[in-house]
């Protein structure tokens, strides 16, 4: 029954959650919106970002032992990816927009922030690798607690999820032309910002976006 209830979502609107909205989409494009305005749980561990390095070093004319071979990192984050993102998103909040009849003012530029980048990658390797699409995690998971386990304090989170568009301007296209994801992107409430995609082709849309937006507590 889970999985019908998905299929027509998928195939007929464009779903809200948090902050509402619907509209129309082709039958291989889903989106989706929530945010949450108040709190944050500081009980929830910080997972950190999953990154570093081992430095090496030595002295003196006696080489440094060699050492154990360690585990690779993880790969350098794609700046292409995030300067294409966040430009995309600043440039819809420089100018006013028409979120499903609500009027929004132009708002100031987000900065790109690595946690809630984390976080908006966690959620999509989730969708992509389980292959489903909701804002609720496979381990029942909200957009607030998966921020809040990467370390950040927030006073405003929101999130935009998408499926099946090809590239940040067609997703782009899909959530300025959807109330609920529109009113997100233009939200005074929010400074920063993490974005992500997956691919799968194995599932039903073969590419999982998520935005996550966020300000933090002072």
């Amino acid at each position: 029954m889970r999985l019908i209830s998905l299929l027509l979502i998928s195939t007929f609107t464009l779903a809200g959650c948090g902050s509402g909205g619907s509209g129309g989409s082709d039958s291989s494009q889903v989106s989706s919106g929530a945010n949450s305005n108040t709190g944050s749980d500081s009980s929830v561990p910080d997972s950190g970002n999953g990154s570093g390095t081992n430095p090496e070093g030595g002295s003196g004319s006696t080489p440094a032992p060699s050492p154990e071979p360690s585990p690779l990192p993880p790969p350098a984050p794609d700046t292409g990816f995030q300067g294409e993102m966040l430009a995309a998103v600043n440039a819809a909040r420089a100018t006013q927009q028409d979120c499903g009849g609500t009027i929004m003012p132009p708002v100031p530029a987000l900065t790109w922030d690595a946690q809630l980048e984390q976080a908006a990658y966690t959620h999509s390797n989730d969708m992509a690798n389980y292959n489903f699409f909701s804002h609720t995690g496979s381990d029942g998971s909200s957009v607030s607690t998966r921020v809040t386990a990467q370390g950040y304090t927030w006073s405003s989170v929101g999130e935009n999820i998408a499926a099946g568009q090809k590239d940040v301007d067609e997703v782009m296209t899909s959530w300025i032309n959807s109330p609920g994801h529109c009113l997100n992107i233009m939200s005074a409430n929010f400074t920063q910002m993490g974005a992500s995609f997956v691919t799968n082709s194995s599932t039903q849309y073969g590419i999982y976006w998520t935005q996550v937006f966020a300000k933090p507590r002072s």
